[in-house]
């Protein structure tokens, strides 16, 4: 005679899907992380903020984005029977905050001509701080060669608005040295610029031709925008040259 044996396991330990959608107070948001800290899994919310992810009663969600603060989320037995609403606060709203309370003013910078290619302000820069780099830095990276690199395909990127002033590299460089926003943990942990590679992201992103005014507290949403962009591109530059 055969037997059947049948486990009973408790609803709360099954995985099942649970989706929802993230908003801020002005629209639904896309590219939200989605983090299950109970399982480490991790989704992200598509064009219209929705988003799909396995978990179970009692596991723990984190949202959050670099424009947005952080929230935490316990899920009920009734978060699985419905379409779950997330509300974020901008990360903007709190920076401000922070501006206004220590009556920090923004910085005036002299405006700076951009008259060099890429190319030329690195090699200047590695005569002037032969410490910050080497014919190959650490990683198998030629530095001298990945600025050839983006000098080569970015060259064509200058200002054909005279009235338009740039940022330039010593902009940026004074940015981030003094900023309370923008700082060094910003461009390691959200930017994913390795500290090895700040002068040269700094020169690259000199070439796009970022208004200056936006340097001005009223625009930080604007320049991490871009600046979020940028960072993309220089690392598949990076990674595409250590493949060569």
């Amino acid at each position: 005679m055969k037997y059947l044996i049948f486990i009973l396991v408790p609803f709360s330990m099954l995985s099942q899907n649970i989706t929802g959608k993230v908003y801020d107070n002005d629209t639904t948001v896309k590219g939200i992380d989605v983090f299950n800290l109970s399982k480490q899994t991790k989704t992200y919310t598509d064009n219209y903020g929705n988003f799909t992810i396995k978990a179970s009663i009692g596991d723990t969600l984190s949202f959050h984005s670099i424009f947005h603060n952080k929230k935490i989320v316990e899920l009920t037995k009734t978060d699985f029977n419905h379409i779950i609403v997330i509300e974020l606060r901008k990360t903007i709203n709190r920076l401000n905050e922070i501006l206004i309370q220590n009556n920090i003013r923004p910085k005036t910078f002299t405006p700076v001509q951009v008259q060099n290619t890429l190319e030329e302000q690195t090699k200047e820069d590695i005569k002037r701080n032969p410490h910050k780099y080497g014919s190959s830095s650490k990683y198998g990276l030629d530095i001298v060669r990945v600025a050839t690199l983006i000098g080569k395909i970015f060259k064509k990127n200058k200002t054909k608005n005279a009235a338009t002033v740039p940022i330039s590299y010593k902009d940026l460089d004074s940015l981030f040295s003094n900023n309370t926003f923008f700082n060094e943990a910003l461009l390691i942990n959200d930017l994913a610029i390795h500290k090895d590679y700040k002068h040269l992201f700094f020169e690259y992103c000199g070439t796009k031709n970022l208004n200056k005014e936006l340097l001005t507290n009223k625009n930080d949403i604007i320049l991490l925008d871009s600046l979020v962009t940028y960072s993309k591109a220089f690392l598949k530059i990076i990674e595409e040259s250590k493949k060569k």
